[in-house]
């Protein structure tokens, strides 16, 4: 069962376009996509959107009103609630999702900067020595 929700989980990740490293566990266990204002589970046929506003009823009003059009309300408290998703998002949802949860958006680099986050993190990891030139070469 947990491999089937955590499968799901990952379908909706890719969806939301979202970060690999929002996808975890919770406390007891169950996996979840967490954001900074709430998180995602699996519901068998579909998703359960927790918000948490951190005592604003306005932002959860205004998150509520933006994933309204395709989530069905679930739990409408004051500054928090649940929403209840039965597809995957279409991308502008997505972000809306994202938005809402506090989810961040996965991070794509291009050929140049890739190489250079793979040259700093050598360097970091010492596996990089620069040389008295200012050249760099691997160990």
């Amino acid at each position: 069962m947990a491999m089937n929700e955590r499968a799901n989980l990952e379908s909706l990740l890719n969806a939301l376009d979202a970060s690999p490293r929002a996808l975890r566990c919770d406390e007891c266990g169950d996996w979840q996509i967490s954001g900074k204002q709430g998180h995602v589970y699996a519901d068998g046929d579909g998703w359960l959107i927790v918000v948490t506003t951190a005592e604003s009823p306005r932002r959860w009003t205004n998150a509520k009103h933006r994933l309204r059009p395709f989530c069905r309300i679930t739990q409408d408290g004051d500054d928090e609630g649940c929403l209840h998703l039965d597809r995957l998002p279409a991308p502008d949802h997505a972000h809306l999702i994202r938005e809402a949860v506090g989810i961040r958006k996965k991070r794509t680099l291009s050929p140049t900067a890739l190489e250079q986050a793979r040259f700093a993190l050598e360097r970091a990891r010492g596996h990089v020595k620069p040389a008295s030139n200012g050249q760099a070469f691997v160990i």
